[in-house]
């Protein structure tokens, strides 16, 4: 029988403790937010401030391979000795050398990742770290709540109804 007044208890007392859940599972999300949205320090010298929520998302670069580093050493000049360094046709070599050097896709590859590396690549991996940490933070939550609305849903639909109890 349909009988909407008897569906739910309008009582304040049920009114507060939905309103205390809504509160309590909004201070547990903020708490699993914390590690995502506060900023910390990275770099060197600490010197760098990063907030994961913002710096997690770029793409991690790999490194020049054993190869192109063998590359980049085959391919630099030997330093020059004192008398060459005064010799202007000896530093002119020396630097048409390593002007060559620096111009080879294995150099630019290694400094492209020193760049990123002393830029935006400090701060990612402890980014990284945090949003792992806040979704399984805010999945833990999600669980527990789901939990409990479940178990509150199974156990409110294994109580026997009035006519049910009437009939008894």
């Amino acid at each position: 029988m349909f009988d909407p007044e008897r569906d739910e208890d309008h009582t304040a007392r049920r009114f507060y403790l939905r309103l205390l859940a809504v509160v309590v599972i909004s201070a547990a999300a903020c708490a699993a937010l914390w590690p995502s949205v506060s900023g910390f320090a990275a770099g060197e010298d600490h010197q760098t401030g990063c907030v994961a929520i913002r710096d997690g998302w770029h793409a991690d670069r790999s490194g020049p391979s054993a190869a192109e580093r063998s590359a980049i050493l085959a391919t630099y000049p030997a330093p020059l000795t004192e008398a060459e360094r005064n010799d202007p046709v000896a530093m002119a070599r020396f630097r048409a050398q390593l002007q060559a050097a620096e111009a080879s896709p294995a150099w630019q590859h290694e400094v492209a990742y020193e760049d990123w590396v002393a830029g935006a690549g400090q701060c990612v991996h402890e980014s990284r770290h945090r949003l792992i940490l806040s979704g399984l933070g805010l999945g833990g939550i999600g669980l527990v709540v789901g939990g409990i609305a479940l178990f509150r849903r199974t156990r409110t639909s294994l109580r026997p109804s009035d006519a049910q109890v009437a009939t008894a």
